[in-house]
């Protein structure tokens, strides 16, 4: 009898490579969930160089959230130069900016980056020494609020 796991659809393994330090400073993008989800889905299913074939309606139906909130998310994104600004943008296609997209190689990933051809946009996420403190819910049963009072928040370093 075979696993669970081993009866999964084979899916074939592609090696890449990605510039990990830009992902260290995305928490201080200070992305929304729906934000989050949709680049989530861009870094999955970009092509090397960034490039995702997309539609808004797809991402709707793949997140289960209304239109207007996935247009409003891909603007969040576009403004802090995640992914390409509209007024470049093709229907259908989302580019992510070619510092977080994948590439076969670090030198293909450096040849591209020095192509005086590449067009990029600007990145605007702050790139401090420390990420800024993010706030949680208080989750231990003696911080539980009262019913009718709002859960307590408290600034978590790490």
């Amino acid at each position: 009898m075979s696993s669970p796991a081993e009866q999964l659809p084979q899916i074939p393994q592609e090696e890449f490579w990605v510039n990990s330090l830009t992902f260290e400073y995305l928490p201080n993008a200070k992305l929304n969930g729906t934000e989050r989800d949709i680049l989530d889905i861009l870094f999955s299913r970009q092509e090397y160089g960034g490039l995702v074939e997309v539609t808004q309606k797809e991402l709707a139906k793949r997140l289960g959230v209304q239109q207007p909130n996935i247009s409003r998310a891909l603007a969040g994104l576009a403004q802090r130069g995640i992914i390409d600004p509209p007024e470049i943008r093709r229907r259908g296609q989302i580019r992510i900016h070619p510092l977080f997209a994948r590439y076969p190689s670090a030198r293909h990933a450096a040849a591209v980056l020095q192509d005086p051809e590449l067009v990029t946009w600007r990145l605007d996420i702050p790139t401090p020494e420390m990420r800024p403190p993010r706030l949680e819910v208080a989750s231990r049963p003696a911080e539980r609020p009262v019913r009718g009072q709002r859960p307590a928040l408290r600034v978590v370093r790490g």
